[in-house]
């Protein structure tokens, strides 16, 4: 996959809106992220029953414009494509095909360390971050850390490409 996101100032995650994968969390995290950054947009793909709850919440934490639901996809690759770095915030996972995609798409994955998946995935500090389940301030600070630095965002982004090789088809 060629990227051209690098510039964008855009975060990307992507899932069913369901309360295990912690969106409510990655918004409130996104507080933070806002009042540092607010240039910056966090877009939600996916759909699912929390749909109208989590539009709620981004209203009432003043983050219209900020955090923006997308609804669904069937190519997440283009979208990941234009964007400057992966957010997970599940709350737990199994192999996140997610974040397998993003990696391929050579994004900076910042995750939870939830049990399993991510943790066999990103290498904390070479192609992402991980943090505490909940811990949304740090969650929050790793989004910032990505999004000050570009030639971090660059490095991690070619160290994760790099990794999800591991995960072509042809050598699973």
């Amino acid at each position: 996959h060629e990227r051209n996101g690098r510039k964008n100032k855009v975060a990307i995650s992507a899932g069913r809106l369901e309360s295990v994968k912690g969106y409510n969390r990655l918004i409130a995290a996104w507080v933070i992220v806002a009042q540092k950054y607010p240039d910056w947009q966090l877009e939600i793909w996916g759909d699912g029953a929390l749909k109208n709850e989590l539009s709620k919440l981004i209203n009432t934490l003043g983050l219209n414009n900020k955090v923006l639901l997308m609804g669904y996809t069937n190519d997440i690759i283009s979208r990941m494509l234009q964007a400057s770095g992966c957010v997970l915030s599940s709350l737990y996972e199994g192999i996140s095909l997610v974040l397998i995609e993003a990696m391929s798409c050579g994004l900076p994955v910042i995750s939870y360390s939830c049990q399993c998946g991510p943790k066999d995935l990103i290498e904390h500090g070479k192609n992402g971050f991980l943090c505490e389940v909940n811990d949304e301030t740090k969650l929050a600070e790793y989004i910032c850390s990505i999004i000050e630095d570009e030639k971090l965002r660059i490095k991690m982004g070619q160290a994760s490409k790099k990794k999800s090789e591991e995960f072509r088809i042809e050598k699973i």
